[in-house]
């Protein structure tokens, strides 16, 4: 038996389907899974599940989107699958597979508001066996070895309460006016979170709690990280390593708490098990929060402030605090 299924998309979106993903598995025991999916997809998915056997590859961007779209139908349409699911809402998906003879079930807009994650798992089946499923991807011991490596090189034992800084986002260094909401929504300044190093370092040394805060970041995001560790007086610990996903999974789950706005990483921390403080402005956290329990996160809102105008600016550093003190050991 041979399913497929179809979501394109950002790194936050395809984490976004893992646990309907793992549902398909589960319900379907013997069956090989095959997806159709963006080239952060592939990351994302590798060492997923042994049998997802097959990942096709579909690239929308650029000028030669029409030449890509024959490529992927042609070659989706070399199997014939027993069941499809396509996670997605465009409905030009329906043509790419219009020689398949079995029924694709398609995700549909929510009536009420109501967290993608959910609505993927109610896709491939009923309520109640949906309950209890929650984002997921596993981490690999080859990852862990590298991330224990990553921070005993900087004196961090597995003794210490790791916490998290991600104040990167995908629109970050696209300097488009259009990008500009964008920053506003994803964008907490890099002020505040130097503000909130020194509350947590200064919680640490008042409570004897041995507390390391770290940044990991990539290559082009060097000059925010270098900014942070600055104005903290040198509170955040910045690390810039080599890109490898199994080592980036393991170090998000190392950390005990991550403090992040509305990204793919805060998706991927969820679902590797690591507590969260998660930033929201102009995006519903009920559509497009953290799918974990209730227990493993707190969220706050420009929408609750005073100043929402501001976006993500008009959460202060002493609000996060506070929630992060949830955690704190």
């Amino acid at each position: 038996m041979k399913i497929l299924a179809i979501r394109v998309g950002r790194t936050g979106d395809i984490v976004m389907i893992t646990a309907a993903l793992k549902l398909i598995l589960d319900k379907w025991a013997d069956a090989e899974l095959h997806v159709l999916t963006s080239p952060d997809g592939k990351r994302v998915l590798k060492n997923f599940d042994d049998r997802l056997t097959k990942v096709i590859i579909y690239n929308r961007k650029g000028v030669k989107g029409l030449i890509e779209k024959a490529r992927v139908k042609k070659e989706t349409n070399k199997i014939a699958y027993d069941e499809i699911f396509c996670f997605e809402l465009n409905p030009g998906f329906l043509k790419i597979l219009s020689e398949q003879r079995t029924k694709i079930s398609q995700i549909t807009q929510a009536k009420t508001v109501t967290n993608y994650a959910q609505r993927c798992l109610r896709v491939v089946s009923d309520k109640s066996e949906s309950q209890d499923r929650w984002l997921y991807l596993p981490v690999k011991e080859e990852g862990k070895s590298l991330a224990r490596q990553q921070l005993l090189e900087q004196e961090i034992s597995e003794s210490n309460y790791v916490v998290g800084f991600h104040p990167s986002f995908s629109a970050l260094r696209k300097l488009s006016f259009r990008n500009r909401s964008t920053r506003n929504q994803k964008g907490w300044p890099a002020e505040h979170f130097a503000n909130l190093a020194i509350m947590i370092s200064d919680y640490a040394a008042q409570n004897n709690k041995k507390i390391s805060i770290i940044m990991d970041l990539v290559p082009e995001d060097r000059g925010l990280g270098e900014k942070i560790v600055r104005l903290s007086n040198k509170k955040v610990k910045l690390f810039i390593p080599p890109l490898n996903f199994e080592r980036y999974k393991a170090i998000l789950q190392r950390m005990d708490l991550l403090v992040s706005p509305d990204t793919g990483p805060m998706h991927i921390a969820a679902a590797v098990g690591t507590n969260l403080v998660a930033l929201f402005a102009g995006h519903d956290p009920r559509d497009c929060g953290p799918y974990v329990p209730d227990s493993q996160f707190r969220i706050l809102r420009a929408e609750d402030t005073e100043h929402s105008e501001m976006g993500l600016g008009a959460i202060t550093p002493e609000s996060v605090f506070q929630a992060c003190k949830t955690f704190l050991p």
